[in-house]
């Protein structure tokens, strides 16, 4: 029973992970990029990229389950990387939300922006190569809080049995390709819609995405300083994931309505 709680943790894991306004800025982008230049694989670049970083997350476990038998992390590295996070969502946050208010004054188009990204070479942020998609999620897999985060789980899991880890691992990989390949699908569905139509969307999860950003940020600092404050996570998980697939059906009705209307007044 403890091994089967520890794997719907993992699992709701992966499915908030896969929420990252990181992770959805390089879909979003990647996705917009191979739709122009036609590459099959535009709606399958949220699949590619987790696959990549959930391979590494897997693989990870795995080495640091053999290896951390004897080991505990100090509670600073915890603290580290639990304030990494809080500063990087803070910051995307206001990038967002910057950009948000600088294309709608001056009418341009607007993409989603994360820190990670920043540090992607330019050849990687516009490339139809799945591979190449694969590698840089591998990439986003070493950032400080998804190494730690699998820390946790193999000296979780270290009196659980010897594959335990590994499993895990594979556990959050498949969460957050739920999450990745949805919202690779959603940017999909809006670029194919009628600009003025896909831009509306995307500004609609321009605004989602700061307002989760900020949350979550003011939401970990708080419970950082005030433990008991804390919600239960898997519910949190849950909640933000089911937020997501609502999504994806909002704008594929929104988008069918459209073609509807476009072929009954032609």
């Amino acid at each position: 029973m403890e091994n089967l709680s520890l794997v719907l943790l993992v699992f709701v894991l992966g499915l908030r992970h896969g929420l990252d306004a990181d992770h959805l800025a390089f879909i979003d982008g990647q996705t917009r990029y191979n739709w122009r230049m036609g590459s099959p694989f535009a709606r399958w670049v949220g699949t590619l990229f987790s696959f990549g970083h959930g391979g590494m997350v897997a693989m990870t476990a795995g080495i640091l389950g053999m290896a951390m038998e004897n080991f505990s992390f100090p509670p600073s590295f915890d603290h580290f990387a639990s304030w990494v996070s809080i500063t990087s969502l803070f910051l995307i946050g206001t990038l967002n939300t910057y950009n948000l208010l600088r294309t709608r004054n001056n009418n341009e188009e607007f993409q989603l922006s994360g820190l990670k990204g920043k540090f992607i070479p330019k050849v990687a942020k516009g490339t139809t190569n799945p591979f190449l998609i694969i590698l840089v999620g591998a990439v986003f897999a070493l950032a400080a809080e998804t190494v730690s985060q699998t820390a946790v789980w193999s000296l979780a899991a270290g009196n659980s049995g010897k594959y335990m880890p590994l499993i895990l691992g594979f556990v959050f990989m498949f969460g957050m390709m739920l999450t990745d390949t949805i919202d690779s699908l959603i940017v999909y569905k809006m670029v194919n819609q009628s600009s003025k139509i896909g831009q509306s969307a995307s500004r609609l999860m321009g605004w989602v995405i700061v307002c989760l950003a900020y949350g979550v940020s003011f939401y970990l600092a708080f419970t950082f300083f005030y433990p008991w404050a804390e919600l239960d996570f898997e519910t949190v998980g849950l909640i933000l994931f089911i937020f997501l697939v609502a999504t994806f059906i909002f704008v594929s009705v929104r988008s069918k309505r459209q073609n509807i209307e476009i072929n009954t007044t032609s």
